[in-house]
């Protein structure tokens, strides 16, 4: 595939925006239509008002027995954009829902499935289809507006709710402070869990969406991890792009995350998403205070990146080129798993060599097996190296079946698709990167929704464990104030 196509492909997309197709609503007998016996309709939210990554049920009762009913979620981001989802239900011999044994029998998803209405919010019809919601300010909650709608209702023409309820979900817990980061040459956001510590640290690097998304660092601060969001590219007066990375910018974002006087100061860890995945094996192997790194839908094999060290090159990335990617009906790019698979070996001549880190130092890699960009191919890779150079023991794997490639707290949506500004891909020539394109990502919303579950307190036992517990210095400030007790 040419470049020339891969910039072509969006427009097949622009062509859907503000044609929402009409759908005829559901031919089943209404709840304004039969007789109620004197109950109002209701809707309950528990808890309703919690951190993001508390699950949510939601209840709804005094309506006619078997009745069809539409749930749906509405969630406006910070830019006026909406986002919304919708499942139809019928409701039991008591005229009640519960939605952690009833089934959805259409609309944003099928089947039990209690998380639904928060995993499937996507764009409203009339929306640009591919955005993806972020939350740029972690101090501002989310506000989801639930409602109950008579009938079995599509998103584009639903009627006036019978009652509904608001969401609020927190990313940052009361007591969690922010505090800017701005000291020589980093730039980022430090989150602090309440109270004073010490608390282990890790920096947050996100992939090639570049800029400084800090809303994992609010919810890690919550659970009691003090992290610091770390721009590294396109934000401010960082590189443009991810073509050269010097690992002494990296190194100083450790001595500044360590030099907290709330922070645990003799180790820290990294979570890496994506294409931070190759920066973040770099800082393991080669900085000697890293000692835990927990890479989500990475490679360790580095891509398009020069990085190096003290004047010295660690690694080239090899470069992937447009020849490779392929598009979807819809026209989202992904690379071709057979394509991308030839030539990825334990031996590859751009593996980062985690083998070599401290013995004390610790990895856990996790993928979506419906990832698009066939990141399991890389992480079987990973644990070959590992264990046939005697360092399996230091590796844990993880492979979610059925997950896609963004893995993100609960209960973050899932995101199948988005338009990407900057990919680490070039023209088959090599003469300029592909960019301005739609993605496909891949995975299915309650595979993914049950990833994001397992994976988000494994990662935070996991720092505890390497980072906080396995700490000389914090097991002596323990023993110490243990004393004085």
């Amino acid at each position: 595939m040419s470049l020339h196509l891969a910039r072509r492909l969006p427009s097949r997309w622009f062509g859907r925006l503000g044609s929402a197709a009409g759908c005829k609503q559901g031919q089943a007998s209404s709840v304004r239509g039969m007789a109620n016996q004197g109950n109002d309709p209701w809707l309950t939210a528990t808890p309703r008002v919690c951190l993001h990554d508390v699950p949510t049920t939601l209840r709804a009762g005094g309506l006619p027995p078997h009745a069809p009913v539409t749930l749906s979620a509405n969630l406006t981001d910070e830019n006026g954009r909406e986002f919304a989802s919708h499942a139809h239900y019928i409701t039991d011999e008591q005229g009640r829902l519960d939605v952690t044994t009833a089934a959805a029998v259409s609309g944003s998803y099928k089947g039990v499935f209690p998380a639904g209405l928060l995993t499937t919010l996507a764009p409203a019809p009339h929306e640009f289809p591919l955005l993806r919601f972020y939350r740029r300010d972690p101090s501002f909650s989310l506000k989801i507006t639930l409602r109950l709608i008579d009938g079995h209702q599509p998103l584009e023409i639903m009627t006036k709710p019978l009652t509904e309820v608001e969401l609020e979900r927190h990313l940052m817990a009361p007591g969690v402070r922010r505090r800017p980061v701005r000291e020589g040459r980093v730039r980022g956001a430090l989150y602090l869990p309440p109270g004073d510590g010490p608390f282990p640290g890790v920096i947050d690097m996100f992939g090639s969406v570049g800029g400084l998304l800090e809303f994992k660092s609010a919810m890690l601060a919550s659970r009691g991890i003090a992290s610091l969001a770390l721009a590294y590219f396109a934000y401010e007066d960082l590189p443009k792009t991810t073509d050269y990375f010097d690992l002494e910018y990296f190194e100083e974002a450790v001595e500044v995350l360590l030099s907290q006087p709330e922070v645990v100061p003799d180790r820290c860890g990294i979570v890496a998403v994506s294409k931070g995945t190759d920066v973040a094996c770099c800082m393991a192997t080669y900085l000697t205070q890293v000692k835990a790194l927990v890479t989500i839908s990475g490679s360790p094999i580095a891509v398009d990146s020069v990085i190096t060290y003290r004047g010295h090159t660690l690694v080239e990335g090899y470069k992937l080129d447009a020849s490779i990617m392929a598009a979807d009906q819809d026209g989202r790019l992904y690379p071709q798993r057979e394509l991308l698979k030839q030539g990825v070996q334990a031996d590859h001549p751009k593996f980062i060599p985690i083998e070599k880190a401290d013995d004390d130092t610790y990895f856990l890699m996790a993928v979506g097996g419906q990832d698009a960009w066939s990141l399991n191919i890389f992480l079987s890779v990973a644990r070959e190296r590992m264990d046939s150079r005697g360092r399996g023991a230091w590796l844990e794997t993880v492979e979610y079946p059925g997950a896609g490639h963004i893995l993100e707290p609960p209960y973050g949506a899932h995101v199948p698709h988005s338009y990407h500004r900057y990919l680490p891909v070039v023209a088959e020539d090599g003469s300029t990167k592909v960019v301005g394109v739609p993605v496909l990502w891949g995975g299915n919303a309650k595979d993914h929704c049950r990833a994001q579950e397992d994976l988000w307190p494994r990662m935070i036992a996991f720092f505890t464990k390497h980072v906080r517990d396995s700490s000389s210095w914090y097991k002596q400030h323990y023993d110490n104030n243990s004393q004085q007790l």
